[in-house]
């Protein structure tokens, strides 16, 4: 495994990053046991890095992988946060579940423009003031617009930039594949810690997975890629793709073809918080208020089940 200084944090973390969204209900949805258990496998491997987030309800699995694990793992994790007691409930729920004083990455997460990271200033400020009484050692944001991973690039107080990067370009916002690259070069040079997301384009890049995955890889200026992984046979491939090798195991990977299921479900309400919170713009409502899914901007990133509070969504 090749690992990577994070930027100017001082935090070392292995080139692939164990993306945790695949692991929970918003996606494969694994039995406890079975998350944990290909947590444990990725540490054997080398990964010593996994991407969180409080909406991706995914901290049960990692709280059960490092009780079972002596290795030090390095985790990031995200909130919508807006206010100060939503951030101070985000700050303790991370730390109760991995058993830490001391968290190594926090971030605001999915920012999508400068208006709405300026709407986020109270979260902000807690999440400055935990770092600086060393709860939190590094901060950052997600995002997925060029614009945004621009401004954070010049941003003096943020310090890890995960940002959506693949290369067709699928999901970026304000702007292109280029346009986010150049973000991310700017940041580079400004010593950001940069980790990707999204190389495989929430699964729609699937057919050609080595290609992208190479891609990806192949960009010097991010030091970690975030890839989700639903079994071993994923995991093994990914990481004999990062080391030049053809691995045995991508003979099993499974093809992700994935659908919504919306049902026209009659708990649905027809509220559109499912529309609202998609980043894609991929859902809308018809004129019976049913929910209409547009497949072909979809990002897979499970954003709209957990709006919905009726669990009317799921992805099969």
């Amino acid at each position: 495994m090749e690992y990577r200084q994070l930027g100017k944090t001082g935090i070392e973390v292995s080139r692939i990053c164990f993306g945790g969204l695949t692991l929970g209900p918003l996606c494969a949805n694994l039995r406890l046991e079975q998350g944990r258990d290909l947590l444990l496998a990725a540490f054997a491997l080398g990964v010593n890095f996994i991407d969180a987030a409080q909406q991706y309800r995914i901290y049960d699995y990692i709280g059960a992988a490092l009780a079972a694990s002596d290795k030090r793992i390095v985790i990031a994790t995200k909130t919508y946060a807006t206010s100060d007691q939503e951030a101070a409930y985000a700050l303790e729920e991370a730390r109760l579940a991995f058993r830490r004083n001391k968290l190594d990455i926090f971030l605001l997460h999915e920012v999508r423009s400068e208006k709405d990271f300026a709407s986020r200033a109270e979260a902000w400020r807690l999440l400055r003031d935990a770092k600086a009484r060393g709860i939190i050692h590094s901060l950052g944001i997600s995002t997925h617009s060029a614009e945004v991973a621009a401004m954070a690039a010049r941003h003096p107080h943020i310090e890890v930039i995960h940002p959506l990067i693949n290369i067709a370009g699928i999901g970026i916002r304000d702007g292109g594949r280029e346009e986010m690259l150049a973000a991310i070069s700017e940041a580079k040079k400004r010593g950001k810690g940069i980790y990707g997301m999204k190389a495989l384009g929430g699964g729609a890049l699937m057919r050609q997975a080595k290609e992208s995955l190479q891609w990806a890889f192949a960009q010097d200026d991010l030091d970690s890629i975030a890839i989700g992984f639903k079994d071993e046979a994923e995991l093994k491939t990914n990481i004999g793709w990062l080391e030049g090798r053809e691995p045995r195991e991508a003979a099993r990977v499974r093809m992700l073809e994935r659908k919504l299921a919306t049902d026209h479900d009659p708990g649905c309400r027809s509220c559109g918080l499912c529309v609202q919170r998609c980043p894609q713009g991929s859902l809308s409502l018809d004129q019976h208020g049913q929910v209409v899914w547009n497949n072909q901007d979809c990002i897979y990133c499970g954003y709209c089940i957990a709006a919905c509070p009726c669990f009317c969504l799921t992805f099969y």
